[in-house]
């Protein structure tokens, strides 16, 4: 029997052994909407203790994306009417449920069979068991709209080296399913036209239906992502944007288009981005990592460059962003503190509903 969201965007139906989640908005690539995510969180709520379900599988509808992200436009267009506790609360719902995901006390299975962006790569990567397919890919592309890397990526990031982590995140370089495998963001792999029977399998035979596990995660980063080498590594060990902008002048092509990258970003975002990831670090956990992300998107969506990213990206279309800093502003602790949670201050509950 199945049971969908009204608008039909989200199926949840009990199918043999396994509670399946479908993401059914294939024209906005799976775009997280508000209803989406609360529908995902009471059915999590509803298994969790159902001793007729063993596992939960997550799969979308589409191919071209397992889910581009939560919908940002419906959380800017709330800001523009003025809601700004409705935007922070679409955000920490989905903070929430990421959170969920990762502490969910039976397995989580996701069939990721497309990309996978910001939100959509935190509902991917914080179940137990992500599966990808050889059409998956995975990015944070989110400074490029004034915006930062979120729904706990900067933990998944915070296990890498420091200047590899920097180099995804501040660049929104996309990783394929091969690279998100190598830096050990997943264990499975499975060819995209076998993913209908391995949902079906799944459901039937539960998590012995899983393939083979992949190799342990390489710990040589440019053999996790090739192109990766020397010149970038030590460019993104720098210590802020600036610097790092001045080492990849000196490199070759690889160091250029990283620095092109760069250049197209909201220089505040990324300047933030490199704080939240080394506290991320400091601190280890995903629910800290959402803590900080949120403590800062909180703050950030109400910032004049957001708003210019999401005109250039969304609306005028014109990728043109004007932002209010200039690429080699250095930005100090003053500057970045109205942003950051200060010392000692709580975060929010996120392991509550």
């Amino acid at each position: 029997m199945s049971a969908a969201a009204p608008d039909g965007d989200l199926l949840v139906r009990r199918q043999g052994r396994a509670g399946r989640i479908t993401l059914n908005r294939p024209r906005t690539l799976n775009l997280l909407s508000e209803a989406m995510l609360h529908g995902i969180a009471c059915a999590l709520q509803d298994w969790r203790c159902d001793s007729a379900t063993d596992l939960i599988v997550i799969d979308a509808v589409g191919g071209r994306a397992f889910c581009a992200g939560g919908d940002i436009a419906a959380v800017h267009g709330r800001i523009t009417l003025g809601d700004i506790e409705g935007a922070r609360g679409h955000c920490l719902a989905e903070y929430r449920l990421d959170l969920a995901l990762a502490r969910y006390p039976k397995p989580v299975v996701t069939l990721i069979d497309g990309v996978a962006m910001g939100g959509g790569l935190g509902l991917a990567l914080h179940a137990s068991h992500p599966i990808a397919s050889e059409r998956a890919s995975f990015a944070m592309p989110e400074c490029g709209i004034g915006w930062i890397p979120d729904s706990g990526a900067t933990h998944l990031l915070s296990a890498l080296p420091a200047p590899l982590a920097a180099f995804i995140a501040l660049t929104g370089e996309k990783l394929t399913a091969e690279a998100a495998a190598a830096l050990g963001f997943m264990r499975y792999r499975t060819a995209s036209e076998r993913m209908p029977a391995l949902a079906e399998a799944l459901c039937e035979d539960g998590i012995a239906a899983l393939p083979a596990p992949l190799p342990a995660a390489l710990t040589d980063c440019a053999a996790a992502l090739p192109g990766f080498g020397p010149e970038l590594e030590q460019a993104f060990a720098a210590p802020d944007v600036p610097e790092i902008l001045a080492r990849l002048e000196t490199g070759g092509a690889a160091c250029a288009r990283a620095a092109k990258a760069l250049l197209k970003a909201s220089p505040l975002a990324l300047a933030l981005t490199l704080e939240v990831l080394a506290r991320a670090r400091r601190h280890g956990s995903l629910e800290a990592a959402l803590g900080f992300e949120y403590a800062i998107i909180s703050r950030l969506m109400i910032h004049a460059d957001f708003a210019e990213g999401i005109r250039a990206a969304m609306i005028d279309r014109d990728r043109r962003p004007a932002w209010t800093h200039a690429a080699t502003h250095r930005f100090s602790a003053a500057e970045l503190a109205p942003f950051l949670p200060a010392a000692g201050a709580p975060l929010p509950p996120l392991g509550t509903p």
